[in-house]
C-alpha cells in the first residue's frame, strides 16, 4: 500500500524544490554575520560614496542587533499570515508567491543608503521567509509517507543550515565595501530560482481534496507515490469531502488523521481551544520545542559566531585588509561542518525516535555551553572553538531538524497550519530577542554568557523527557487519539502510543 512506501523520485524532487524557501531563509539568517563590521564600523576605510551609495553605514552594536533581529519580526508576520493564505490558495501557491516580497527586499538591500532602508528590507524579506518556511513544513508532511518523512522531514533544517553555509562561505569574498550590497541582494536570485522550479511540483493532495478537487488530488497523489497502489490512501483523503457534503462535524479519533471534517482552524481558534480535539498538549509541546531551539543559544552562534570567534582569537583581529581573518574562516568552516552533519542527522532519524534524539541533542548542547564558558573564562581558545563546533553538530542531530517535524506529526490536518504558525512565531520572537541582546550580552558577561544557554538546554531536555510524545513511524491519528486529553506526562503507561484514547481521561 502507498502509505508504507519510502521515498519516491518525484516525492524527493518536490521536497527538494520546495526547500529553496528554507535555503533562502538560512541565507538571510546568516548573511549579516561576516559583513557586520564592514557595514557598521567602516573597517575598510572612512565612509565615502561609491556610485552614489555609501560604502558603510556606521552604527552601534545594539542598533546593528536590531537590524539583524528585524528579520525575525518579519518572519513572525509571515508565519502568522501563511496558514490563512495557504488554506485558501494552496501550499504550492504560497510557496511560489512568498518569493515576491523577497525580490523587492533584495532591491532595497542593494540600494540601501541608511539604517531605515536596511530595517525595512530585513522585515520584508523576513515576511517572505516566515511564510515560506511555515508552509514548507506543512507541505512536506502532506505529500510524504510516514517512512519517507523520517528523512525528508529534516529538509527544513537541512535547507536552513545549507543556506547559512552558502552565505558564510560566499561572505568570505564579499564582506568588504561595496560588495556587501551584492551579498545582501543575492536573496533575490535565490527567490527567482525558487519560483521557477516550484512550478514543476504538484499541489498537496490533502489540500486539493479539502477544496473538492478529487480528480486533481488523486492525480497528484499518484505522481507522488509512483507505481504504488493509492486506493486506500486516497479513500482516506476523499473522506474529507464526504464529511463536508454530509454537513456533519466529526469529533471522533478519525479527525485526528486529518480525514474527518475539512474545516480548518485558525490560530485564534487553536489558542482558545475551539477545536474538535483537545490540542492543549500539542500546542504546549509545539511552542516549547521551538522556544527551546532558540533558547539553546543557536541564534547567537549563527548571528554572531564571527564576534564570538574574534573574542577568542585576539591575535588575528579584523581589520581593513581584504584577506579573511581567522575568525571569518572559522565561521565559514563551522557552517560547512553543520551542513555535513545534517545527512548524519537524517540517517539517525530513520533508526531512532524523535524524543531520544531531541533529549540527547539538548544535553550535549548544554554540556558544550558550559565548556565554551570555561574556555572563554580561562582563556583556553582551543577549548572554546572546539566546543562551539561540537555544539553546532549536536544542534544538527536533534534540536535543529526535529522542531520542524514534530508539530505536524502530532497535529490533525485541520489544525496543522495554525499550530505550525504558532510554534514558528514563538521561535521568531526568540530569534529577534537573541539577535537584539546577544552582542550586548556577550560584551557585558563575556565568557559567562553561555552558562545561561547551558541551563536552558538542560531544562529543555527535562521538559521533553516528561512531555514530548514519540511520533516516529506513527500515523497522526494514533498520536492524536492518545494525546488529545489535555496537558499530561507521557511517562505514565496509560499515555503510551500503542494504547487507545480512554474517554474517561
Amino acid at each position: 500500500m502507498s502509505q508504507s512506501i519510502g521515498i519516491t523520485k518525484y516525492q524527493l524532487f518536490c521536497v527538494v524544490a520546495a526547500s529553496a524557501g528554507p535555503i533562502n531563509f538560512g541565507w538571510n539568517f546568516g548573511v549579516t554575520n561576516l559583513p557586520g563590521d564592514a557595514i557598521t564600523k567602516c573597517i575598510n576605510g572612512p565612509a565615502h560614496l561609491i556610485g552614489g551609495l555609501p560604502s558603510c553605514i556606521p552604527t552601534s552594536d545594539t542598533i546593528w542587533g536590531l537590524v539583524v533581529g528585524c528579520f525575525a519580526l518579519g518572519c513572525l508576520t509571515g508565519a502568522l499570515a501563511s496558514p490563512h493564505y495557504s488554506n485558501i490558495y494552496g501550499r504550492k501557491t504560497v510557496l511560489i508567491y512568498s518569493n515576491v516580497p523577497a525580490i523587492a527586499a533584495a532591491i532595497i538591500l542593494a540600494l540601501a543608503v541608511d539604517l531605515a532602508m536596511l530595517v525595512l528590507a530585513r522585515i520584508l524579506v523576513g515576511v517572505a521567509m516566515g511564510a515560506s518556511v511555515c508552509t514548507f513544513a506543512t507541505y512536506v508532511v502532506e505529500i510524504t509517507t510516514p517512512r519517507a518523512r523520517n528523512s525528508l522531514g529534516a529538509m527544513t533544517q537541512f535547507g536552513i543550515i545549507f543556506g547559512i553555509m552558502l552565505s558564510q562561505t560566499t561572505s568570505l569574498g564579499l564582506s568588504n565595501s561595496p560588495l556587501w550590497r551584492v551579498l545582501f541582494a543575492m536573496t533575490g536570485a535565490l527567490s527567482l530560482a525558487s519560483m521557477a522550479v516550484l512550478r514543476s511540483c504538484v499541489e498537496s493532495p490533502k489540500w486539493l481534496a479539502m477544496k473538492g478537487h478529487l480528480a486533481e488530488s488523486r492525480e497528484a497523489l499518484q505522481r507522488l507515490r509512483g507505481d504504488a497502489d493509492c486506493t486506500t490512501e486516497f479513500a482516506q483523503i476523499a473522506s474529507i469531502v464526504s464529511c463536508s457534503s454530509s454537513g456533519t462535524e466529526m469529533v471522533s479519533s478519525n479527525i485526528g488523521a486529518g480525514d474527518g471534517c475539512p474545516k480548518t482552524c485558525s490560530v485564534i481558534e487553536v489558542l482558545l481551544g475551539r477545536t474538535p480535539d483537545n490540542l492543549r498538549h500539542q500546542l504546549l509541546v509545539a511552542a516549547t520545542i521551538m522556544l527551546a531551539q532558540q533558547a539553546s543559544g543557536i541564534g547567537g552562534v549563527s548571528f554572531f559566531s564571527y564576534s564570538l570567534f574574534s573574542s577568542v582569537t585576539a591575535s588575528n583581529p579584523s581589520g581593513s585588509t581584504s584577506s579573511p581573518t581567522l575568525a571569518q574562516i572559522l565561521t565559514s568552516v563551522m557552517a560547512i561542518t553543520g551542513t555535513l552533519t545534517m545527512p548524519i542527522s537524517m540517517v539517525l532519524a530513520v533508526y531512532f525516535g524523535r524524543r531520544p534524539l531531541l533529549i540527547i541533542s539538548h544535553v550535549l548542547m548544554g554540556l558544550c555551553c558550559v565548556l565554551i564558558s570555561v574556555g572563554s573564562i580561562v582563556g583556553a581558545s582551543s577549548l572554546t572553538i572546539t566546543m562551539v563546533f561540537i555544539y553546532f553538530s549536536a544542534f544538527m542531530i536533534g534540536a535543529g531538524p526535529i522542531p520542524w517535524i514534530v508539530p505536524s506529526e502530532m497535529t490533525p490536518t485541520y489544525a496543522v497550519a495554525a499550530i505550525g504558525a504558532i510554534s514558528s512565531c514563538v521561535g521568531y520572537v526568540c530569534i529577534f530577542a537573541i539577535g537584539l541582546a546577544f552582542a550586548p550580552l556577550l560584551k557585558a558577561l563575556g565568557g559567562y554568557t553561555f552558562l545561561l544557554f547551558g541551563a536552558m538546554n538542560i531544562l529543555a531536555a527535562l521538559f521533553f523527557y516528561v512531555y514530548l510524545p514519540e511520533t516516529k513511524d506513527r500515523q497522526v491519528a494514533e498520536v492524536v487519539s492518545v494525546h488529545s486529553v489535555g496537558i499530561h506526562s507521557v511517562l505514565r503507561a496509560k499515555y503510551r502510543i500503542e494504547q487507545q484514547k480512554d474517554p474517561e481521561l
